[in-house]
């Protein structure tokens, strides 16, 4: 789980490895728990554009007033599909996906100016 930024000394630290470890577990089953699908390829700095990418679409989200209970990916169905995040086509390489969540909470902000 090397990253672009990583050296040497830091590698060899277990507590810094152990830590990265576990904040990249946290982030990939707060994914998980919001239907975005992690493939297991993604760089560290991914995971952590990913979940970015999901903390912005929801605060999009919650700014139009969507309910985020009726508005998952396991709703069937949702009140209102875009205020679902997108689910990740399987041959969508992680920064595509991470662009298409940033053009749809583009779509609700842009819904919410319009409100």
């Amino acid at each position: 789980m090397r990253d672009q930024r990583s050296n040497p000394a830091e590698e060899s630290n277990p507590h810094r490895t152990e830590e990265r470890e576990r904040v990249r577990d946290e982030l990939e089953a707060r994914l998980d728990a919001n239907g975005v699908r992690v493939i297991g390829s993604e760089s560290d700095e991914q995971i952590v554009a990913l979940a970015d990418a999901l903390e912005l679409f929801d605060g999009a989200r919650q700014r139009v007033g969507a309910d985020s209970l009726t508005n998952t990916f396991e709703s069937s169905p949702p009140d209102d599909p875009r205020f679902v995040i997108p689910s990740r086509r399987d041959d969508e390489s992680t920064d595509q996906y991470i662009s298409r969540i940033h053009a749809a909470t583009r779509r609700l902000a842009d819904d919410g100016k319009r409100g």
